[in-house]
C-alpha cells in the first residue's frame, strides 16, 4: 500500500495542477491505493482531474492519449503525472442495464466501444505492459495454488506461447469502467495500457458486475454466461473457443489477486468452472 507520505505528495501535485489547469473543485476528492482524482470544472465544463505515479496507470493515462476521445473519454489537458479528462454526469451505469434485464444491451455496448478502441494504430508498444507480464501473479504461484488455478495458469501460458492478433489492450473493460457522456455516448475510462491479443480484452466483462456488487450475482448465472458467449462472439468477431479460454486465464489472474487481498475468489472460481465446462 501507498505510504501517507505518498498520498500527501499527489495531493500536492494535484493542488498544482488546480492552478495550472484553472480548475475549479467540483466534488469530493477520491484516494485510491494508486491515485488521486478530483472532480472539477473548467470554464463551466464537467472534468476529471487524476493525478498518479503508478507505473500501470501512468502506461494507461498514456493510451487515454492515444485513444484521443475515440471510444474514450477526452483528454482536455495531460502532464507526465496528471490527466484532466473529460467528465460523465449522467449517473447511469452499464450495470443498472444488467440488473433491469437489459445484459445484451450492455453486452453489445462492451463490445461497440471495444471495438472503436482497438481500431487506433499503436506506435510503440514498449510503453504498453506485454500481456505476459500481466499474467506474472497467476503464472508464478500455480504451482502452490488449488487444481482449478493451476488449470487456469496453464490455459494462460499456452495462450500467451501462441498469441493471435495483437493490439494495444484496455486491460480492463467492463461495466463499470464504460460511461454514459450523453450526446458523445458511452465511453471507456481508467485503461491499464497492456499490449496483447484481442479477445483478451472480453474476458474481464465476463466476471462483472458480480465482482462489484456480489450481493446481486448475475455474471454467475450459466444461461447468461452462454448468452454472453454468442454476443460477444457475434459483436466482436472472436472465436468462442479462444474467447472460453481467455475468460479460463483471466478468472484465474483476478483470483490470485484477490487471494492476495485476503479476499475469497468465489465469483472467479464459478465463471472459470463455467468456461472450462464449455471448453470440455
Amino acid at each position: 500500500m501507498p505510504s501517507n507520505k505518498h498520498h500527501t505528495a499527489l495531493y500536492s501535485a494535484a493542488n498544482a495542477y488546480m492552478s495550472l489547469w484553472h480548475l475549479v473543485g467540483d466534488g469530493s476528492p477520491v484516494q485510491t491505493a494508486s491515485s488521486y482524482l478530483v472532480p472539477v470544472t473548467r470554464d463551466g465544463f464537467p472534468a476529471m482531474l487524476k493525478v498518479t505515479s503508478d507505473p500501470d496507470e501512468l502506461r494507461g493515462n498514456h493510451l487515454m492519449t492515444l485513444w484521443d476521445g475515440q471510444g474514450a473519454a477526452a483528454v482536455i489537458e495531460h502532464d507526465r503525472y496528471a490527466l484532466l479528462l473529460e467528465r460523465a454526469v449522467s449517473g447511469r451505469t452499464l450495470a443498472d442495464f444488467v440488473y433491469a434485464g437489459l445484459d445484451d444491451d450492455a453486452t453489445r455496448t462492451l463490445c461497440k466501444t471495444a471495438e472503436r478502441l482497438h481500431t487506433v494504430s499503436l506506435l510503440n508498444q514498449e510503453k504498453m505492459r506485454p500481456l505476459k507480464s500481466w499474467f506474472t501473479a497467476l503464472l508464478e504461484s500455480s504451482s502452490s495454488r488449488a487444481v482449478w488455478l493451476k488449470n487456469c495458469a496453464c490455459q494462460a501460458q499456452n495462450l500467451l506461447n501462441t498469441p493471435q492478433e495483437q493490439i494495444a489492450l484496455h486491460g480492463d473493460l467492463h461495466h463499470g469502467n464504460v460511461l454514459d457522456f450523453g450526446p458523445r455516448g458511452w465511453l471507456a475510462i481508467d485503461p491499464k495500457g497492456l499490449y496483447g491479443e484481442r479477445t483478451a480484452d472480453f474476458a474481464a466483462l465476463f466476471l462483472n458486475p458480480d465482482l462489484a456488487d456480489p450481493q446481486r450475482p448475475y455474471a454467475i448465472s450459466p444461461k447468461r454466461f452462454e448468452q454472453r458467449i454468442r454476443l460477444v462472439s457475434s459483436h466482436a468477431g472472436v472465436e468462442p473457443v479462444r474467447l472460453l479460454r481467455w475468460i479460463q486465464a483471466w478468472s484465474g489472474l483476478s483470483a490470485v489477486w484477490f487471494i492476495e487481498e485476503g479476499k475469497t475468489p468465489d465469483i472467479q472460481r464459478t465463471v472459470a468452472y463455467l468456461a472450462s465446462a464449455a471448453l470440455s
